[in-house]
């Protein structure tokens, strides 16, 4: 399957980039709203809590007030008798005013512990929105993955980056534990050993280590790697890293690359096809992926309330493919792209620049925004950008 424009020039990501669209539009619909619910809740909360604590320094002034003005009507009587009525208006005041000023900072203190909690689940329902979209929805980003094998199974991390938007998955995945075998299939490297029946000699051997068990693994979209194995008494343990076509291997912390006789027994065409097989595994062995943190300028843009900002990075993604689509097309108030079938059969899927606009106009002056840099707003005009290729 191929997706192409309609001058049958290939797109860029070679993806449904009409159905990526739609999403987008959809998640954005939903986020938004979303996040302008935790800032008013902020607001509201910061003007509680201004209020209150204004009435307290109140009370504070006024205190400090009435024992200065006490002092110098007991100076001005002159006379002791007064005194004992002083020192009980004071008194009097004082403890009224502390219990009042102990009522205001109990929901002061209700204020700050409650408020977090309940923005804490919004924030959870906007990473559960973005979750199914970032993981494939967001173009040319970079990504790292890291995996760690244990006895209780395997886990992982997923990173992605792209122009200061960056974030992070947690991973699951189906196995209980994970072997070479498993992961890269049989892979054997040479050793030292002594063998002989009358006289003990160093000789090569290659070990097959495909029931070694993979305790972790590092990976990134430029190939390069770092796999760590150990056999099962942990006694022995072995790491990979490197890429293109240029490797390391060690045994423990030796390096058997390094050992002109050792790494003559290498099959370094078997270590260069690495990336590919953990490509494999990745694609078809990931059971769940959670998103944990989204960051922009590496910033935690959830609790910031960023995420805004986050959606107008990608549509300057979206923008330069839509401004293309519109260029090639020939109605040009409709986003169109064709999608080209393995035996030639080509289909036409397309969306309206007046419903994407609709759609972002409802969720308020943001989504007019989003509109403007997606350049379905007449009034707005996308400047030229680069953009990365998947």
């Amino acid at each position: 399957m191929k997706y192409i424009y309609q001058d049958s020039k290939e797109l860029p990501v070679q993806r449904d980039f009409i159905e990526d669209l739609k999403t987008f539009l959809g998640v954005t619909s939903q986020v938004i709203p979303l996040e302008n619910s935790i800032i008013e809740i902020k607001c509201k909360r910061k003007e509680a809590l201004h209020e209150l604590k204004s009435r307290i320094e109140g009370m504070n002034n006024f205190e400090e007030r009435l024992e200065t003005l006490l002092k110098r009507l007991v100076n001005e009587a002159d006379i002791e008798d007064v005194i004992p009525c002083a020192n009980a208006v004071l008194q009097t005041c004082n403890e009224n005013l502390r219990k009042r000023k102990e009522v205001l900072g109990a929901e002061c203190a209700k204020i700050e512990n409650g408020a977090p909690y309940e923005y804490k689940k919004i924030e959870a329902k906007i990473l559960e929105v973005l979750s199914r979209f970032l993981i494939s929805g967001v173009y040319g980003t970079e990504k790292r993955f890291e995996l760690s094998s244990t006895a209780s199974g395997v886990s992982g991390e997923m990173e992605s980056w792209v122009s200061g938007l960056q974030y992070h998955y947690s991973l699951g995945f189906t196995e209980e534990s994970l072997t070479v075998e498993k992961l890269l299939g049989n892979l054997s490297l040479p050793a030292w050993t002594r063998a002989g029946i009358l006289r003990k000699e160093e000789k090569i051997k290659m070990q097959d280590l495909s029931e070694f068990l993979i305790t972790f693994l590092e990976y990134d979209t430029q190939r390069n790697v770092r796999i760590t194995f150990e056999n099962r008494k942990a006694n022995r343990k072995f790491r990979i890293e490197g890429g293109d076509h240029r490797y390391f291997v060690y045994e423990d912390n030796k390096e058997i690359t390094a050992d002109k006789e050792l790494g003559a027994f290498i099959d370094i065409e078997a270590l260069a096809r690495i990336p590919e097989k953990i490509q494999i595994y990745l694609r078809t062995n990931i059971r769940t992926y959670t998103l944990s943190k989204v960051l922009l300028d590496e910033e935690d843009a959830v609790s910031t309330n960023q995420i805004f900002d986050c959606l107008k990075v990608i549509a300057e993604q979206y923008g330069v493919i839509v401004q293309e689509c519109l260029a090639k097309g020939h109605n040009k108030e409709e986003i169109t792209i064709k999608i080209e079938e393995a035996d030639g059969t080509r289909t036409e899927k397309y969306i309206a620049k007046a419903e994407i606009y609709t759609q972002l106009a409802e969720v308020g002056s943001e989504g007019i925004e989003i509109a403007g840099i997606l350049g379905v707003d007449s009034r707005t005009q996308i400047r030229d950008r680069k953009y990365l290729i998947v």
